[in-house]
């Protein structure tokens, strides 16, 4: 009772001082240049995120860096969220259909507490690891390169900036394919490189600063190329890209999200 009483504390004040944090940061950056359309407020500019490394710049790695307008100043939503987000309301019926079942790995942040409160979704949530106390309450624990889950068993598959992290990735996809429903489809977010056609791995890197210095993240295995999509296909995927700059997505001024204009969405869907 005591640890417990010891970890909740630190907890609860920890959740408090952010919550006011956050609302210190609202007011200070409040204007009418930027909106984010998870917590609906609007600022003069956001936070920067992302990280600064010479193999990012070098690479050209889209959906890393550092990025100015990237972070929200109140539910710190990324610029990658905001355009998920944008695709699932503009581009999907997934708030619109009766019932969907989504399996959502490694959940978090901002998506993780929209989709948990849609009513139409059967929202199921899992990650590798344990991230934070009670973080596990809700999210269960498996190993994505081998589910327990039935074929044809998820509507809808959300895998943001996670394949990066997994060693046996083709497995993995394998795994999000075999687990999709025929006519189901999923989004496979990936930092990606297009200026080199083949994705670059080294299981010898094991070190986090060796890995920051050739992937561009303590924690990445792999920089993916132009073959990416072919990875994806192999294991059977249909794959296609939707950038809501050069697609109309049916928004007046996609400017005010604070996108990452390089990231695009990758989907890719399982034939009926």
């Amino acid at each position: 009772m005591r640890s417990y009483i010891k970890k909740f504390i630190p907890f609860t004040l920890g959740q408090k001082l952010r919550g006011l944090w956050q609302k210190t940061q609202s007011i200070y950056y409040k204007g009418n240049r930027y909106h984010c359309p998870f917590c609906g407020n609007t600022f003069r500019k956001m936070l920067s995120g992302g990280f600064d490394l010479p193999v990012i710049r070098e690479k050209n790695i889209v959906g890393s860096g550092r990025r100015k307008n990237d972070v929200c100043p109140r539910c710190y939503s990324t610029d990658r969220d905001r355009l998920l987000y944008l695709f699932l309301k503009n581009k999907t019926d997934l708030f619109t259909r009766k019932k969907v079942k989504l399996l959502h790995v490694a959940p978090a942040g901002s998506m993780k507490a929209l989709l948990s409160k849609q009513d139409n979704i059967e929202y199921v949530m899992g990650t590798k690891h344990h991230e934070g106390f009670y973080y596990s309450k809700d999210i269960l624990i498996f190993d994505i390169t081998d589910m327990s889950y039935a074929n044809d068993t998820f509507d809808v598959i959300l895998c943001n900036h996670v394949l990066e992290h997994i060693h046996e990735d083709m497995k993995a996809m394998s795994e999000l394919y075999r687990v999709l429903k025929p006519g189901g489809w999923a989004i496979l977010q990936v930092p990606i490189s297009y200026t080199i056609p083949e994705t670059y791995e080294d299981r010898t890197i094991e070190l986090p600063r060796e890995r920051e210095k050739h992937f561009g993240q303590f924690d990445h295995v792999r920089i993916y190329g132009k073959d990416y999509f072919d990875r994806l296909a192999r294991v059977g995927f249909n794959c296609s890209q939707h950038d809501p700059f050069t697609e109309n997505w049916g928004i007046s001024d996609i400017e005010s999200y604070a996108l990452n204009k390089e990231e695009s969405v990758f989907l890719a869907t399982k034939e009926k």
